[in-house]
């Protein structure tokens, strides 16, 4: 199975190991990702909320990139880009006159666009949790992971149309397919603060501080997320939230596909757990992984 991949900014960069971890796995259940060809910012940054047009201009190039590689779906590993992409598709279906004008902008045709999905959506439907759990030698049996899905990964729902926007489970049940017991806690969907680690470190420390807290409240021993902002967030903020908030919390944050990557028997070197700034190797070994 070819699909086409847009990996985003940030999986070229600060977070490595989700590109790598998710790359073996796919390739492990049979998914060829093929990368979106000189492909560009979605605009998740600051770029959607100063200048509409242009954000949507942005995503509509790599979606138009994606039409002339021949391929009816591309699919991201990254909320936010997720999101960019799944809104500039909601705005072009939905507005003629808004894609004429990206029509000439970029000098591609936009009449046929292809569908999105989430890596997580795309594995889910495209394999099942049968087919997700049958590659698997070493199941995460012992873990108990607390599943943090962010603001983004299921809202706004009638744009991005994957799973429950308020009590989402995709995730849930894929990590329990492969063994692990994920927990009931509050804040699976709340927010971590988001773009604001630069502006604003202190909505930061004090949102991921509270989602650090439920998670402990809810006896999690580390935190599984499908985001790279989510990842940094609550990663590298730890000993900053300690300090301000009187708590210690030492929780590592992984991505999903580095824990299916260690189900499927593949190595702490090659799923780059060892990148981690909460390091979950003591964890792991205590378990028995390695």
């Amino acid at each position: 199975m070819d699909i086409a991949y847009f990996p985003g900014c940030s999986l070229h960069a600060m977070a490595h190991e989700y590109d790598r971890s998710a790359r073996l796995v796919c390739e492990r259940l049979g998914i060829n990702l093929v990368e979106v060809e000189d492909w560009n910012c979605c605009g998740a940054t600051a770029g959607h909320s100063l200048d509409h047009e242009l954000a949507l201009g942005l995503s509509a190039r790599n979606l138009s990139i994606v039409n002339r590689m021949d391929r009816g779906e591309v699919t991201t590993p990254c909320p936010g880009c997720f999101s960019r992409l799944k809104t500039a598709v909601h705005a072009l279906v939905n507005s003629e006159s808004m894609t004429r004008r990206m029509e000439k902008r970029l000098d591609a045709t936009l009449s046929r666009l292809p569908g999105v999905t989430h890596l997580l959506q795309l594995l889910m439907e495209a394999r099942g949790l049968r087919g997700l759990a049958q590659p698997v030698v070493k199941p995460l049996t012992g873990l108990r992971l607390a599943v943090y899905y962010g603001c983004l990964l299921t809202r706004p729902h009638r744009i991005v149309q994957f799973d429950d926007p308020e009590q989402p489970s995709s995730m849930d049940g894929l990590l329990q397919a492969l063994g692990a017991e994920t927990v009931k806690w509050s804040h699976k969907t709340e927010c971590c603060g988001g773009s604001f680690a630069a502006s604003e470190p202190g909505i930061v420390i004090d949102l991921g501080g509270q989602v650090l807290e439920a998670a402990c409240r809810a006896g999690a021993e580390a935190v599984v997320v499908a985001c790279p902002m989510c990842q940094v967030n609550l990663d590298s903020r730890q000993d900053e939230i300690k300090k301000e908030r009187g708590r210690v919390h030492n929780l590592p944050v992984l991505y999903f596909t580095q824990l299916m990557g260690l189900a499927y028997g593949y190595s702490p070197r090659e799923l780059g757990l060892r990148r981690l700034l909460v390091s979950p190797i003591s964890l792991l070994e205590e378990k028995g992984f390695f």
